[in-house]
């Protein structure tokens, strides 16, 4: 008979040896390489980058791009017998449709849904939709435009635009008397040259010229007035420096004397609205056009803005000046588009813009933002024009980070360091 003793020693030597195993697995695991870990793949750049490091040849990359790539769409005010179909063939192809439980049940006439998928799935749906009732041709037009939406390089006069390589600094340069920020008022010819030098010293890439005041409330000035204002400040601009030159106006009598005094680029706040000799101005001078969304004018925009869909209603506003533009002989390769923050838009419209601002992307045009001192930062911090300059930054570069190639901004050494940061981070050079 085993003593007591015995089946002590042996269940401490069974312990013991458990103990043993337990320490050698700890260590394999601690010896062990292996990681486990969420990687960004938002961008093409991002997917690129990662399957670099895998050690994949350029086919190998281009083979799993589309695999990789996931997207989104919204699709707004479509038949809903369509919106049945289109579910039933993207979920066969992998995908997922969100819609109502009314728009399933057809117990609505129109619906929205949110197709979800990535790049070979929603290229196969645009196939099959082609030519199908109920809205479902222009849905797939639809899709491909968002799907091919690349927004790279505008090409004009020896000038280059390259929103593959950088996000752009565009330099607000007013040459007004009552302009909403007075640190951005030139009153004299030699102060907006100093203006400009303090510009081009801190790396700006776009000086924007305005004058005429676009503030909420503010009144128009004559053409002759805008003209004396404007042309002046070009010329001294361009005796120092071959920067790109913006002018900001809405008379095409402005827009040809001041592309004939050496400005590249016209920035129509009202979106070419009604203005057919000024898109022929530009469609002549074959130079790019940013067209922004604004209901009204500067003196009635903000009287009770509102909006049922924000972003689709600012989309539609933007298509019809597109075609506008288009229609006058302007190539849509040389189209900027710009969503208009605090043109005719309540706070929330204002951060909706900005957080949704892909949907602008998808558009298929550079998208250029201006959110610089405005009184939404204000509202949100409390504080006056002076001291928004935290804000800016900020929402500056959620716009980036949410697909700006442009941004139009008061303080222009404060932004070329925060964008070097951005850009060289997102791996831009």
């Amino acid at each position: 008979m085993f003593s007591y003793e015995f089946f002590l020693v042996k269940a401490s030597i069974d312990i013991i040896h458990s103990l043993l195993v337990l320490c050698r697995i700890a260590m394999r695991i601690s010896e062990s390489n292996i990681t486990t870990r969420l990687i960004p793949l938002e961008t093409k750049y991002d997917i690129e980058d990662q399957l670099e490091s895998l050690g994949l040849d350029e086919k190998g990359i281009e083979e799993y791009q589309d695999r990789l790539k996931y997207y989104s769409l919204k699709i707004e005010n479509l038949d809903t017998r369509g919106a049945n179909l289109l579910a039933r063939y993207m979920e066969n192809l992998g995908g997922e449709v969100a819609m109502s439980r009314e728009a399933r049940s057809f117990t609505v006439r129109e619906t929205d849904l949110i197709v979800s998928g990535n790049l070979h799935s929603l290229l196969l749906l645009s196939v099959k939709l082609k030519g199908e009732s109920f809205g479902l041709d222009e849905v797939s037009k639809g899709i491909e435009e968002c799907l091919s939406a690349d927004n790279g390089i505008i090409h004009w006069n020896g000038k280059v635009l390259d929103f593959h390589r950088k996000t752009y600094v565009m330099g607000i340069l007013n040459v007004t008397p009552d302009s909403f920020y007075p640190e951005s008022r030139a009153s004299t010819l030699n102060e907006a040259v100093k203006r400009a030098e303090k510009m081009l010293k801190a790396g700006v890439d776009i000086i924007d010229i305005g004058g005429e005041s676009s503030r909420p409330g503010s009144e128009g000035v004559s053409t002759e007035e805008e003209i004396k204002r404007v042309i002046p400040a070009i010329d001294e601009i361009r005796k120092i420096s071959d920067v790109i030159i913006s002018v900001d106006t809405r008379k095409h009598e402005v827009a040809e004397k001041a592309l004939e005094a050496g400005a590249d680029i016209i920035n129509d706040i009202s979106g070419l609205r009604h203005n057919f000799e000024l898109a022929k101005v530009i469609a002549r001078a074959g130079v790019p056009i940013i067209l922004m969304h604004m209901r009204g004018t500067p003196k009635t925009m903000q009287q009770n803005p509102y909006y049922r869909n924000t972003i689709g209603e600012i989309i539609r506003e933007l298509q019809s000046s597109i075609s506008f533009a288009t229609g006058a002989g302007i190539s849509r390769e040389k189209i900027i588009i710009d969503p208009g923050i605090g043109f005719g838009k309540r706070l929330q419209d204002n951060l909706r813009i900005i957080r949704e601002l892909r949907s602008f992307k998808s558009m298929n045009f550079p998208v250029l933002i201006g959110v610089s001192r405005k009184s939404f930062i204000g509202e949100l911090l409390n504080k006056p024009v002076e001291k928004r300059l935290i804000g800016t930054i900020v929402a500056n570069t959620l716009a980036i980070l949410n697909g700006a190639n442009i941004v139009r901004v008061h303080d222009v050494s404060d932004t070329v360091e925060m964008i070097k940061i951005i850009d060289s981070i997102r791996g831009r050079k």
